[in-house]
């Protein structure tokens, strides 16, 4: 997981300011062994988001935590939305849409201290 974050050549503190998610939760991301530790989908779909990563590379951060978005649930639904359009929108934007819709935002807007 950690080669697609830093293929983006930005910090812990950048990735943090645009998508809302802790220091220590996006150091975790980026380990070597970030795989083995299971996040929850939001912050790596937030983390996707926030990145602007192509949809493919998205759905391989997701499979390469053990995870998999499934179109049953309706919140995952919205989150294969999400980022079929995330590399053109700040996860602000992105949590803005999910709270219209009903659904619980990726993480806290108040977190989020740049918009791209």
């Amino acid at each position: 997981m950690a080669w697609n974050i830093e293929k983006q050549g930005v910090t812990t503190e950048e990735i943090a300011a645009r998508t809302g998610i802790a220091d220590r939760t996006v150091t975790s991301l980026r380990a070597k062994n970030a795989g083995d530790i299971r996040h929850e989908l939001n912050l790596l779909v937030a983390l996707a988001v926030g990145l602007h990563m192509m949809p493919e590379h998205a759905e391989l951060l997701i499979h390469l935590n053990g995870q998999f978005l499934r179109k049953k649930k309706p919140i995952e639904r919205y989150y294969m939305y999400l980022l079929s359009i995330g590399s053109f929108y700040c996860v602000a934007a992105c949590n803005d849409f999910l709270i219209r819709h009903g659904m619980p935002p990726l993480t806290d807007n108040d977190n989020i201290c740049s918009f791209d």
